[in-house]
């Protein structure tokens, strides 16, 4: 089995890719490509949606196929729509390339994925190999929110 799992960011586009299955898996990518920063050349929402698309769409085309895709969901309070906003769309933008490419995807919030904020650095290196760059709360995310997707 192999997974997408992706934790988005206004600024930047985590990832990870596990294979294996739920008694024995892999971070693939952990010492590879696993973050992506959006250019800041960027200036419209247009700009910044079609390039997301179309790394999301890289992703998909240089590491997939894969059997499934999971994000882990920002949780902002919802009364901040402002800030919820960016990040909302490439979720959203993500799922789209995902079932562009037939692939089954889901969407975590910590309380399905049996860890807190707080926790989620200790919760993700106590199951997985940490990537020796780009380790942070974010890159957590996407590997917790993908292996409650191959267990």
């Amino acid at each position: 089995m192999k997974i997408l799992g992706i934790r988005n960011s206004p600024k930047v586009i985590r990832f990870c890719i596990l294979e294996g299955n739920a008694t024995s898996f892999t971070f693939s990518n952990a010492n590879g490509e696993n973050k992506i920063d959006l250019p800041k050349s960027l200036k419209t929402e247009a700009e910044i949606y079609q390039w997301v698309k179309s790394e999301f769409s890289r992703l998909f085309d240089k590491y997939g196929p894969f059997d499934q895709m999971a994000i882990k969901q920002n949780e902002n309070v919802t009364t901040r729509y402002s800030s919820v906003k960016p990040v909302m769309f490439m979720d959203c933008i993500a799922c789209l390339v995902a079932i562009e490419n037939n692939t089954p995807f889901t969407s975590h919030l910590y309380s399905s994925l049996g860890t807190k904020s707080k926790e989620v650095i200790t919760a993700a290196e106590a199951q997985a190999v940490k990537s020796n760059t780009h380790w942070d709360s974010k890159m957590a995310d996407a590997i917790v929110a993908a292996i409650k997707n191959i267990k």
